[in-house]
């Protein structure tokens, strides 16, 4: 059963897509399913004349989209019988009451492009400047048939019926166990008629639907639309994950590199060290090569009387007959670098020796610095 777009308060666009997207989603089902699901609905179209006399006809529909109105025989009580032994039999009737050339005003509009928001609002105020009737006179209905972007105008078809006619006539089809579910114009093609595809029926003679076809078609448009969700949702949400996975193992190989580039500084300091130690080792001779050749280049008349040796410098002090040329003995040994005097050279008063203070770098020849 197909939901009827006109009984939805929704913009005409909306409109216009909603009939599509409904006609779309019924035409992709196969047809024994969309037989199963929305049924072999019988469509079909009523009038009263001027005179009260009732017409009928059964709308038809063929290939490629055609449909033809075809009389139904009888007049006055027994089409009137027939019409409601068909409603009884058949599930799924379709309603609707035709109104026939003179019992409504069809006119088309030329109105500002901006109109088409507030269409209806906009044709209120323009009803009773358009036409004889002021908007609480009739019922009316429109539709935009062109728009004119040069111009910025559109055109739009204005539908509308006398209010105490349509009451009149509905009422009195009511009272004959025929409601219709919709108001329809009816053009003349032939002796056919061909309805605009309006819908001019008030909301007080609208019949609430409850058929489990309606339901159905409900439960299917939104089961529809969540599949449309998860389809845009599912690749958003698989992209989301994978990225999660993705920054969760990046962040574990950014701690192993952490971890790794701790663990080279640690081997590079404790390579730097170990070289340290033995380029140190290396670099400084024993000590006691370096004091024995030390006692071995004192004069015998020079006697010691302090030594002492830190980060590579020893200091000696002492007294000799010739402390001057100690300088020069000093230089001469392969350990000892830099040598120089700390203080002046003073002589004692008592002994006549000359005391001194030197100052020595102890390495080896090849490591010591350049004088």
């Amino acid at each position: 059963m197909a939901i009827s777009v006109d009984r939805l308060s929704l913009l005409p666009a909306w409109q216009r897509f909603w009939q599509w997207w409904q006609e779309q989603l019924q035409h992709s089902l196969p047809p024994g399913v969309r037989n199963w699901l929305f049924g072999q609905r019988t469509q079909l179209l009523i009038a009263l004349s001027s005179e009260g006399e009732l017409k009928a006809w059964q709308w038809e529909a063929h290939a490629h989209n055609e449909r033809t109105a075809t009389p139904l025989a009888g007049e006055g009580q027994v089409l009137l019988e027939r019409l409601l032994a068909i409603m009884r039999e058949r599930q799924e009737v379709s309603l609707t009451l035709l109104l026939l050339p003179g019992q409504y005003l069809l006119k088309t509009l030329t109105l500002p492009l901006a109109a088409e928001e507030n269409l209806r609002q906009v044709i209120a105020f323009e009803l009773d400047r358009q036409t004889p009737f002021s908007p609480d006179q009739v019922y009316f209905t429109s539709r935009v048939l062109e728009r004119l972007p040069q111009s910025r105008q559109l055109k739009a078809e204005l539908v509308l019926t006398p209010r105490e006619f349509l009451d009149a006539q509905l009422a009195s089809l009511h009272q004959a166990k025929l409601k219709p579910q919709r108001v329809d114009a009816a053009l003349w093609r032939g002796q056919h008629p061909l309805p605009l595809g309006v819908d001019l029926l008030p909301p007080r003679w609208r019949l609430s639907e409850s058929s489990w076809h309606l339901k159905l078609s409900w439960a299917l448009a939104g089961l529809l639309t969540l599949l449309l969700l998860l389809a845009l949702a599912l690749p958003l949400l698989t992209q989301y994950q994978i990225l999660t996975t993705l920054n969760t193992q990046l962040d574990q190989v950014r701690k192993k590199a952490q971890a790794t580039s701790a663990l080279q500084r640690q081997v590079t300091a404790l390579e730097q060290a170990a070289r340290f130690g033995v380029t140190r080792k290396q670099s400084t001779p024993p000590m006691l090569v370096v004091l024995e050749d030390l006692a071995q280049r004192l004069p015998q008349d020079t006697w010691l009387t302090g030594l002492s040796y830190r980060d590579g410098e020893l200091r000696i002090e002492g007294v000799s007959k010739g402390a001057s040329k100690l300088i020069e003995i000093l230089e001469g040994s392969p350990f000892l670098h830099n040598t120089h005097f700390v203080s002046p050279v003073t002589q004692d008063r008592n002994t006549g020796l000359e005391r001194f203070q030197i100052s020595m770098n102890v390495n080896y020849e090849r490591d010591a610095a350049p004088k």
